[in-house]
């Protein structure tokens, strides 16, 4: 049987600022469907990745594919087109202070064109998704860090994506908040209706939700496998380490 294309192809991708590497020959896929946890020290290179596969930053060498078509010599109009089969969910939430919650789900939607009573229902399918549909009428500022950011994850998923990329999605959240995103992400992985490529700390996560773990330092994967496989057999110093969040 051939083999399926992935939907999300990085091939060899480098990238520096200046002196310092930021990536340096990354390579990875996501399946339709497949959830993989990309985890590393701080300034390992994660964010960086996750940037350039909506060419939000531009790389140096290699090329990054996405449903197999590449992704560098895209012009904008392309670009466009990817990042609406994309949701990105960032670290701070980024929602409009000024709007409601509602508001801040459906704008993307209506800003691509979409009728705003379509938008209204999509955006409050996603709401309930992340059970916070009785909150829809509330400005941001009403809201607690948890749920500001299960907003954010609504408007991602709004756009109903084939990908969803997570740059550290409690890393802003105080410990208590963090569990109830986690369950949220938990769920839609195991729904396998999107893929996900989740840049996290959150080892429990990882181990519970991901069908693959990466681990990126300096730049380079250092270890990629399933979960049982990194965690349990670490061969990386890196590795070793997040073994231990799960025994200590």
């Amino acid at each position: 049987m051939a083999k399926k294309t992935p939907l999300l192809k990085v091939d060899g991708i480098h990238k520096r600022y200046g002196d310092r590497v930021a990536l340096a020959g990354v390579s990875l896929t996501v399946a339709p469907g497949e959830t993989v946890a990309v985890m590393g020290p701080s300034g390992c290179g994660k964010s960086t990745l996750l940037r350039c596969i909506v060419r939000l930053t531009d790389w140096d060498k290699g090329e990054i594919y996405f449903d197999g078509r590449p992704v560098g010599p895209m012009d904008h109009g392309a670009i466009r087109a990817l990042r609406r089969q994309i949701g990105f969910v960032f670290q701070h939430f980024q929602l409009i202070e000024r709007l409601s919650v509602l508001d801040n789900v459906l704008l993307g939607l209506v800003l691509g064109g979409m009728d705003r009573r379509a938008a209204e229902k999509r955006a409050l399918a996603a709401l309930r998704r992340v059970r916070l549909e009785h909150e829809h009428s509330l400005r941001p500022a009403e809201l607690s860090g948890g749920q500001r950011q299960r907003v954010a994850i609504a408007r991602a998923l709004a756009m109903e994506p084939r990908l969803m990329l997570w740059d550290e999605p409690t890393a802003a959240l105080d410990p208590v908040l963090v569990g109830e995103v986690l369950d949220i992400m938990e769920e839609l992985a195991n729904d396998r209706k999107t893929g996900m490529l989740v840049v996290t700390h959150e080892v429990r996560f990882a181990r519970h939700a991901a069908d693959r773990v990466i681990i990126l330092d300096r730049g380079r994967v250092l270890e990629e496998g399933p979960p049982e496989q990194v965690f349990g057999n670490p061969r990386s110093y890196v590795g070793r380490q997040y073994r231990r969040l799960l025994v200590g």
